[in-house]
């Protein structure tokens, strides 16, 4: 594992390489297509178990997805950049996890020039990593690259499922909860 740029890392990415990034929440794994298999090795994850795409802005994370809902885009006005996932339904079947970030993995995320793949890094199951110190050795060891930055809040992204035309939180977070997300669908955000 080396320290890298933004720059740098990026470019590894585009060789495969898998690099260790904080972003507002937690520190991510971040990788692109051509990595993606190790993320999977390095957090010993269950093949097949989702990992969500980075993107730079709302309009590139829905150019992504088969529909966008209205609430989709009332989500996004709301709280992105930052800790949310959606969950939205993607050309040709399937479901995409989509987030657009704050924070250094920003600056990683431009230098590359499209999205990436990102997950806690952690073990599967084990505590996520609020700090690159905090990051567990065994991940540490396994990871190509790492992007200094500032700590996260420690809490991972609230994740809403607007797939299939549902409303579904599948992780709340603080700043979004079961009510609140009730109340903004049932403000005009539809379905």
């Amino acid at each position: 594992m080396r320290a890298a740029t933004p720059q740098e890392a990026a470019a590894a990415i585009r060789e495969g390489a898998v690099a260790l990034v904080p972003t507002e929440t937690v520190v991510g794994l971040v990788a692109s297509e051509a990595g993606l298999e190790r993320i999977y090795e390095i957090k010993v994850r269950e093949r097949g178990k989702p990992i969500a795409l980075l993107c730079r802005s709302a309009e590139e994370a829905f150019s992504l997805a088969a529909k966008v809902p209205p609430l989709a885009r009332t989500l996004a006005d709301l709280y992105w950049p930052g800790p949310l996932t959606l969950v939205l339904d993607r050309p040709g079947g399937g479901t995409i996890g989509l987030r657009v970030p704050r924070g250094r993995v920003r600056d990683v995320l431009d230098a590359y020039g499209g999205p990436l793949y990102a997950t806690s890094a952690n073990i599967s199951g084990e505590r996520d990593p609020r700090a690159l110190d905090e990051v567990d050795p065994r991940v540490k060891e396994k990871v190509d690259v790492v992007v200094e930055g500032e700590p996260g809040g420690g809490q991972a992204s609230a994740v809403v499922d607007l797939s299939g035309g549902g409303v579904r939180l599948l992780r709340a977070a603080e700043h979004l909860t079961e009510e609140r997300l009730a109340r903004l669908a049932e403000e005009g955000g539809g379905r």
